[in-house]
């Protein structure tokens, strides 16, 4: 018997589904997303009784909207540097597919480097978004049990 189609597909889906539960199980993933939502940056955002949860859903509209926008921008950039040090290495007589390991190798080390002044941002951006999923969610951010 072959599973074909949507019915594997589904299958797929149950799988991850299942594998995310005990994921997030294991590693105490709702207690990370609720320190995080809980950061002292953030702690007073969607905190409107009139429109803290209509916020808190444009919030989420805009981080689902904008994310894999600027997610497809990030990687042309990426595919783009890759081409321009293939072209690089093949005119110096290096072999083209070292391009991808320099170029993956340079931008963890510019990432690394750089980490001071985007770090902060990101952790806030992200304690924010999930501060509005959990108000948007459940109306506040829960305790730790």
């Amino acid at each position: 018997m072959k599973i074909q189609g949507y019915k594997l597909w589904f299958l797929i889906f149950l799988l991850i589904c299942g594998l995310a539960w005990f994921v997030s199980e294991v590693f105490g993933l709702e207690q990370r997303l609720i320190s995080l939502a809980d950061q002292p940056g953030v702690r007073t955002a969607f905190l409107d009784r009139e429109s803290g949860r209509s916020d808190a859903m444009v919030t989420l509209v805009s981080f689902s909207v904008l994310t894999p926008i600027a997610a497809a921008f990030a990687w042309i950039i990426v595919v783009l540097l890759a081409k321009g040090v293939e072209t690089f290495l093949v005119s110096v007589r290096l072999p083209g597919w070292l391009s991808t390991p320099l170029t993956g190798i340079a931008l963890t080390v510019g990432m690394y480097v750089t980490s001071e002044s985007w770090l902060s941002e990101s952790l806030y951006a992200a304690g924010l978004v999930t501060r509005a999923y959990f108000i948007y969610s459940y109306g506040a951010v829960p305790t730790f049990q």
